[in-house]
């Protein structure tokens, strides 16, 4: 129940301790996987994997569509696996969730059938 509460107190994720910060992205993680939109493509095979990311390089929207990132800004890769001996995507991974460093919000989330979402909030904003 804390870690939902940590991140707004946080300056930003990276600031909170390893365990705090993998159980708030991966429950993040999880509530917009579990969305009625992705409903037909939800998995749950193992354990979700988290992957940093760091940007070497400043990225104005027009080029990463969800976010204008700048050299050293941190993202979380949020993977969820799926039982390759059962089905086959076009991707090792069932959905990957991407959350922002500095605020714990969800910009976007990939299926692995090649489908990318760009997630906005009620007014439009990237992130939620």
């Amino acid at each position: 129940m804390m870690c939902m509460y940590l991140p707004n107190h946080a300056q930003k994720l990276s600031d909170l301790p390893q365990k705090e910060r993998e159980a708030y992205l991966i429950k993040k993680a999880k509530e917009i996987y579990e969305e009625k939109e992705w409903k037909e493509f939800y998995r749950e095979f193992g354990e979700p994997e988290i992957q940093q990311v760091r940007m070497v390089m400043d990225t104005p929207k027009s080029i990463n569509t969800y976010s204008d990132s700048k050299k050293g800004d941190i993202y979380y890769k949020v993977i969820f696996r799926y039982d390759e001996s059962k089905e086959e995507m076009e991707e090792d991974y069932a959905a990957k969730v991407i959350i922002r460093d500095r605020d714990g919000k969800a910009v976007a989330i990939e299926l692995g059938s090649t489908i990318g979402v760009v997630l906005r909030n009620k007014q439009g904003e990237v992130g939620r």
